[in-house]
């Protein structure tokens, strides 16, 4: 009925995520863990992942250092780079994305959120909810503000994410 009128197209009900640095860490260091299951969630079509260049670069930089190589034994160079290439192959790459939003806590992480902005993400999954997900609260002025722009953002853990998830397929 797309064209008529007063009608919309065909909605899209894939929701939309963000992951941030961490969750790759995880989900390649351990396959028992949400980190793990919430990229099984991508490989299903149940997600869709979207990646900025910046943040690409970041997860290809902190997987490929010695010292987290040495501290998870199954993050070598070869499964890392097989593990990039599907994250590539399965994600949408966002090449430009402006920063629209401050985040004072940890600026580092702001490529995060405006991806999520960029994206029109419905989930950021982050483990940092410290510097993340006080934006959900609304206790601050860049909170209470970020709600007011981007209502249609969840900050959210895997485990929470997951549930989510479940939740929209049942």
């Amino acid at each position: 009925m797309a064209g008529k009128a007063g009608t919309r197209g065909p909605v899209n009900l894939i929701p939309i995520a963000v992951f941030d640095c961490m969750i790759f860490l995880q989900a390649l260091a351990s396959s028992r863990g949400p980190a793990f299951r919430s990229f099984s969630e991508i490989e299903r079509g149940n997600v869709k992942l979207v990646l900025s260049h910046a943040i690409f670069a970041e997860i290809t930089e902190v997987l490929g250092r010695v010292e987290i190589q040495q501290k998870f034994v199954g993050v070598v160079p070869e499964r890392v780079d097989r593990f990039l290439k599907g994250v590539a192959n399965r994600s949408t790459l966002f090449s430009d994305v402006p920063n629209q939003f401050r985040l004072p806590r940890d600026p580092k992480d702001e490529p995060y959120i405006n991806l999520a902005i960029a994206a029109k993400a419905n989930y950021l999954v982050t483990w940092n909810m410290r510097h993340m997900g006080y934006l959900q609260k609304q206790d601050t002025p860049e909170g209470k503000d970020f709600c007011a722009r981007f209502p249609e953002i969840k900050i959210v853990e895997p485990p929470s994410f997951l549930r989510e998830l479940a939740g929209s397929h049942t």
